[in-house]
C-alpha cells in the first residue's frame, strides 16, 4: 500500500468527518468524495466500502437520495463479499435512512431491523442504541406506539449503559411524544422533564427549548395553567436568545392561547402581534394568527377591529381553499351582523359567496358547512340563504344536489313551524 496515498485518504476522511459532525454537509461531501477517489487508487476493498458509505451518508444529509441509495447499495455489496457484518449493518441503516427520507416507513422499518440483526454483539452498543432509537422513531411515524415504546426503551437502556447522555435525552424526548399519543400524559411529562435536564447538562439549548414547549403544551392540556405559563416563558426566553424567528413566532402564538385562559386579552393580543412580527412561514399560518386576533378583538368587543382581522384571515384561507376554516370564519362573521356599522348583510354574503373561481370546490363546501352550522344555532334565515347558494353552485358544477335539496326542505319546514307558533 502506498503510504503517502493512504495518508492523503486518511486526511480527507478526517476532515470530512469533522464537517459532518459540525453539520456542514456540503463540505463533508466534498472531502468524502476526495477520500473515495483516493480509496479507489488504493484498491483495498474494506477501505473502499467504508469510503463509499461515508460519501453516501453526506449525500443523504444533502438530500441527494438517489446518489446516496446507490452508494449504500455498493457499500453493502462490498461488505457482503467481505463478510463484514458491521459494514452490512451500517449500509442497511443508511438505506433505511433513504427510505425514511422518502416516506417509505415500512421499508425503513425492515431495513433498521436488519441492521440491528447484523450489528456485531461485541461492537459498540452506543451505535446499537442509535439504531434502536431510529427504529423507534419509524414505529412512531407508523403510529405503532407499543412497538415504538419497546424499541425506544431498549435505546434508553443502552444509552444509560454507555453514559451517552445526549442520546438518552433525545430518546426520552421521543418517548415523551410516544406516551403522549398513547394518552399517558403523566409518563410523558416525566420523560420530557428527564430530557430537559439532560439537554440542559449538555448545553443543547435548541433541544431544551423544544422540550420546554412540549411541557407547556402538556400542562395546558391538563388545565395546569400556571405550570404551562412557566415552561412557555422558559421556551420563549431560549428561542429569543438563539434568535430562532419561526420558533419565536410559534411560541408567542401558543402563549397567546394560554393567556386567554386567564382572560388576559390585551396580553394575548400583544403576544399574537409579536408572533406575526416573527412569522416566516406560509400564508396558512398568517390566516391562523389573524383569526386568533379576530377572536380576541371580538371578546374585547372591538367589533370594527375584529372585522378587519376576520377579513385578513378570510383572504388567506381563501388563498388555500380551506373550506372548513372559511366556513368557521364566515359563521363568526355572522355574529357581527347584529352590530351597526360593521358589516351589512348584502356585503357579507357577497364576501363569503363570490371570491372563488368557477373551478374552485371550497365555495360549495363552505356554503354547506355554514348552512348546517347556522341551522344548528337556530339562525334559519341565514342558513336558508347559504343552502340556496350551495344548491346554485351544485347545479352549476353538476354536483349531486339531493343532500342540499333535503337541507333546504328541512330548514324551510323549521321556518314555517316558527311562523305558525
Amino acid at each position: 500500500m502506498d503510504q503517502s496515498s493512504y495518508l492523503w485518504w486518511q486526511g480527507c476522511l478526517e476532515k470530512g468527518l469533522k464537517f459532518l459532525a459540525a453539520g456542514d454537509f456540503v463540505q463533508a461531501e466534498e472531502y468524502f468524495r476526495l477520500s473515495f477517489a483516493e480509496a479507489e487508487k488504493l484498491g483495498v476493498e474494506v477501505i473502499l466500502a467504508f469510503s463509499i458509505r461515508l460519501l453516501a451518508t453526506a449525500q443523504l444529509c444533502n438530500h441527494k437520495l438517489d446518489e446516496a441509495e446507490a452508494g449504500f447499495k455498493k457499500a453493502l455489496s462490498l461488505c457482503m463479499q467481505l463478510n463484514n457484518n458491521k459494514g452490512i449493518a451500517e449500509a442497511k441503516a443508511g438505506l433505511a435512512g433513504v427510505a425514511l427520507a422518502r416516506g417509505q416507513y415500512s421499508e425503513a422499518e425492515s431495513l433498521y431491523k436488519q441492521a440491528i440483526y447484523f450489528y456485531p454483539k461485541n461492537a459498540s452498543s452506543m451505535r446499537l442504541a442509535v439504531l434502536y432509537s431510529d427504529l423507534g422513531q419509524v414505529y412512531a411515524r407508523l403510529r405503532q406506539w407499543t412497538k415504538a415504546e419497546k424499541a425506544l426503551l431498549q435505546a434508553d437502556a443502552l444509552c444509560r449503559q454507555n453514559c451517552y447522555s445526549q442520546g438518552e435525552a433525545e430518546v426520552n424526548n421521543t418517548l415523551g411524544e410516544v406516551y403522549y399519543f398513547q394518552g399517558k400524559n403523566k409518563t410523558a411529562l416525566q420523560k420530557f422533564k428527564r430530557a430537559g435536564i439532560l439537554f440542559n447538562q449538555n448545553k443543547d439549548e435548541v433541544s431544551l427549548a423544544n422540550t420546554q414547549q412540549y411541557l407547556a403544551f402538556l400542562y395546558l392540556e391538563n388545565n395546569k395553567i400556571e405550570e404551562a405559563l412557566f415552561y412557555q416563558y422558559r421556551a420563549i426566553c431560549l428561542y429569543l436568545k438563539l434568535n430562532l424567528k419561526q420558533e419565536i413566532s410559534e411560541s408567542y402564538y401558543f402563549l397567546s392561547n394560554i393567556l386567554q385562559y386567564y382572560r388576559l386579552y390585551d396580553e394575548a393580543q400583544a403576544s399574537l402581534n409579536i408572533s406575526l412580527k416573527y412569522y416566516q412561514g406560509l400564508e396558512f399560518g398568517l390566516a391562523i394568527r389573524y383569526h386568533g386576533l379576530a377572536v380576541i378583538a371580538l371578546m374585547k368587543k372591538e367589533y370594527e377591529q375584529a372585522k378587519d382581522y376576520y377579513l385578513q384571515a378570510l383572504k388567506f384561507f381563501q388563498f388555500y381553499g380551506c373550506g372548513p376554516k372559511i366556513g368557521e370564519i364566515s359563521e363568526e362573521l355572522t355574529f357581527l351582523l347584529k352590530y351597526e356599522n360593521v358589516l351589512n348583510k348584502s356585503n357579507f354574503y357577497k364576501l363569503i359567496g363570490g371570491r372563488y373561481d368557477e373551478d374552485s370546490l371550497p365555495q360549495y363546501e363552505v356554503m354547506l358547512y355554514l348552512a348546517n352550522s347556522l341551522g344548528i344555532k337556530g339562525k334559519y334565515l341565514a342558513a336558508l340563504h347559504c343552502s340556496w347558494r350551495a344548491l346554485a353552485i351544485a347545479k352549476a358544477m353538476n354536483y349531486e344536489t339531493e343532500e342540499t335539496e333535503l337541507m333546504i326542505q328541512n330548514i324551510s319546514e323549521r321556518i314555517r313551524n316558527i311562523k305558525k307558533q
